[in-house]
């Protein structure tokens, strides 16, 4: 690889990693109907470049990313309502029901989510 793809190659990164923390802080993630694709299109970013990016960057695939961040969001959010219904929290965090919200708790936290809340309440 010559400098000057080392160059442009460098800068693309950058751009990427601007672009997805910019949609990251803007909570976009929790988006019931995101997907790769659709992330690529919003940044004006080929799909491949943005998972290359995401594997990269974060030592993970694009879903298992998503839904480590809508649970550590999740858990922001049972912690700060606590009388909030786990349905609730489950459309605030982009899944489409309680069941597929409560396997992904599960599956990150190894918990699901009324258990976890409950030792959180223990603890505080």
């Amino acid at each position: 690889m010559n400098e000057n793809n080392k160059v442009r190659k460098a800068k693309d990164s950058i751009k990427i990693k601007l672009l997805i923390n910019n949609w990251v802080d803007e909570k976009e993630y929790l988006r019931h109907d995101i997907s790769i694709e659709k992330l690529g299109v919003k940044l004006g970013i080929n799909r491949t470049y943005v998972s290359n990016y995401i594997n990269d960057t974060y030592n993970s695939n694009f879903s298992t990313w998503i839904h480590g961040m809508r649970i550590a969001e999740a858990q922001k959010i049972i912690m700060g309502s606590p009388n909030i219904s786990m349905g609730q929290v489950a459309i605030m965090t982009g899944y489409a029901d309680q069941a597929h919200f409560s396997k992904q708790f599960k599956a990150i936290t190894g918990k699901s989510p009324v258990k976890w809340k409950k030792e959180q309440t223990l603890k505080h």
